[in-house]
């Protein structure tokens, strides 16, 4: 089937039960996928099944690792569906409680058990599974608060609710030779899953058989930015579709008070997740991020770091397939530094084409298809664009900050890529890993001459490292008393300032030949010939 077929299907509607991907309200969204997301370790290379698949978006991700994977629902609608639109699962229109499960190393089966008119008969048709199985169900106690076991559930598509203590004995008396074990969905965002019970989570998971539970790494993210809108979406969708725990540091970079209001309250509103800095002045990308992560550096409980732009939409598996790269990539000895993934907007090798797209629910089938294609790729490379880098804790300690001498931005992430390859680390891009990218967003909004402060930064980074050509850079031995830079780091400037192309510039230490020129004529032009006397006698007298 080809790309333009997936995205021109007609979806199946939202009900209000039945998750659908970008249809659903996104906390639906979010707790489902998260359950997905979480046990994406235990599909590789596996026989799996998703008894009640529904619209099939979730056996389909588990398809592209596993050794087979197939869907079984009772809904021909939801099934045909599911057969027009994925490709890595198989879909059977089936009786879930009649389904035999003898085949299967992996069982899944979320939100379904309460929707039965014998639950019972459900979890004894699982027991012809010999592998592991992986039961949800959402907690009575958040989901019909007041209710009795025999009470009939507000959600009218329920017909009985357990509180995760009933769940666990109900689950506990069909399987009473095998390990099982209970996790529990958080109610808060992003619905993190926790080990054991938890009375007032949202949703209650059974583990039954299995081994060791995934283990995701804890990812800190600097985002410096003048956008509210743009940050929440970002941190709503990175969070969304990452089944680990993140912390964002915010870092308002000069905003307007209305966007720092908007800052401030998405703080308030995920005050466990995001933590916001403050900036009275735009201290430029680098600065930005550099004082983000000196915050989350200072926690010092982050497994892997990360810098980001405001305005970028991952694709679902993006930030899973970066971490699972990093993790292997340490684990095989080749000592990660920077790891990023693919975008369409962004310069280099990291620009990919996976088709037009207009919407966030064509971009994510576009996405999708993308990943089936390239998954569990890593390439390595010379540079990671400063879009989003995941950066490994050991780089940071030994390679420090951005430099802060290149402004507002640009090549401040080629100085850093540099300065990695100096250290001895490597860097790999992760073909599979889909990043949305508006692109230049902060500059249009900042009205800055944006092909002026490339050239501008070109300069200074060939400045810096003795060179003359862009090529020359990647070729330079390794220089140790230039790798390091801390980040708390000032630019080290003249203080003799212009504005110039919409920003303000060091004229000795950061414009460009040209727009150093360009600023000595607009001055004579202004003082008239006085002034170019005044010049004549002061160049004389240097």
């Amino acid at each position: 089937m080809s790309a333009a077929t997936a995205i021109s299907r007609s979806p199946l509607a939202w009900t209000g039960e039945r998750m659908i991907p970008c249809q659903s309200d996104i906390a639906t969204e979010m707790f489902h996928w998260q359950r997905y997301l979480y046990f994406r370790p235990w599909y590789e290379g596996r026989k799996v099944i998703d008894a009640a698949s529904g619209e099939g978006y979730g056996i389909a991700y588990a398809g592209i690792f596993a050794k087979s994977a197939t869907g079984v629902d009772a809904s021909g609608e939801a099934v045909a569906h599911a057969r027009a639109t994925y490709q890595t699962a198989e879909f059977n229109i089936a009786d879930v409680v009649k389904f035999d499960y003898s085949q299967a190393e992996l069982v899944l089966s979320f939100e379904t058990i309460e929707h039965l008119e014998d639950p019972r008969a459900f979890l004894s048709a699982l027991k012809t599974c010999k592998g592991t199985i992986v039961i949800s169900t959402p907690n009575r106690k958040t989901h019909s608060p007041g209710n009795r076991l025999e009470d009939k559930p507000l959600n009218p598509f329920h017909t009985v609710e357990w509180t995760p203590s009933e769940f666990a004995d109900l689950v506990l008396a069909h399987f009473p030779t095998r390990e099982v074990r209970f996790l529990s969905q958080e109610a808060r965002w992003p619905g993190l899953i926790r080990e054991g019970i938890d009375d007032n989570a949202m949703y209650c998971i059974a583990v039954i058989g299995g081994d060791e539970l995934p283990k995701w790494p804890r990812v800190g993210i600097s985002i410096p930015t003048m956008s509210a809108g743009r940050t929440r979406d970002a941190v709503l969708s990175i969070s969304r579709y990452y089944p680990g725990e993140i912390e964002f540091a915010i870092v308002a970079n000069g905003c307007a008070q209305t966007e720092l209001t908007g800052l401030r309250d998405l703080a308030k509103d995920l005050p466990h997740m995001v933590h916001l800095i403050e900036e009275a002045e735009n201290l430029g990308y680098a600065r930005g991020a550099n004082r983000g992560l000196e915050y989350l550096a200072q926690e010092a409980w982050f497994d892997y770091f990360a810098v980001s732009n405001d305005d970028v939409y991952p694709s679902v598996d993006f930030l899973p397939q970066l971490v699972a790269a990093a993790d292997e990539l340490c684990e095989l000895g080749h000592r990660p530094g920077l790891i990023g993934g693919v975008s369409n907007e962004v310069n280099g090798a990291q620009k990919v084409d996976i088709g037009h797209y207009s919407t966030i629910a064509e971009m994510q089938s576009r996405a999708r298809l993308w990943n089936e294609s390239n998954h569990s790729c890593a390439n390595q490379t010379r540079q990671i664009r400063g879009l989003f880098a995941l950066i490994n804790p050991d780089c940071l300690n030994e390679v420090g900050g951005f430099d802060p001498r290149f402004g507002k931005g640009n090549f401040e992430d080629d100085d850093y890529n540099l300065r990695c390859h100096q250290a001895g680390f490597s860097i790999w891009q992760v073909q599979g890993a889909f990043l949305h990218h508006t692109g230049s967003a902060t500059f249009r909004e900042l009205a800055v001459d944006y092909e002026s402060c490339v050239q501008r930064n070109l300069n200074l980074i060939l400045q810096k490292w003795g060179v003359h050509e862009f090529a020359d850079l990647w070729e330079l031995p390794a220089e140790s008393n230039q790798v390091y830079i801390p980040l708390t780091a000032k630019p080290e400037l003249s203080g003799i300032e212009a504005r110039i192309n919409g920003e303000t510039v060091d004229l000795v230490d950061q414009a460009s030949d040209l727009e150093f020129a360009a600023w000595i004529v607009r001055e004579i032009s202004q003082a008239g010939r006085d002034g170019r006397l005044k010049l004549l006698q002061a160049l004389k007298a240097a």
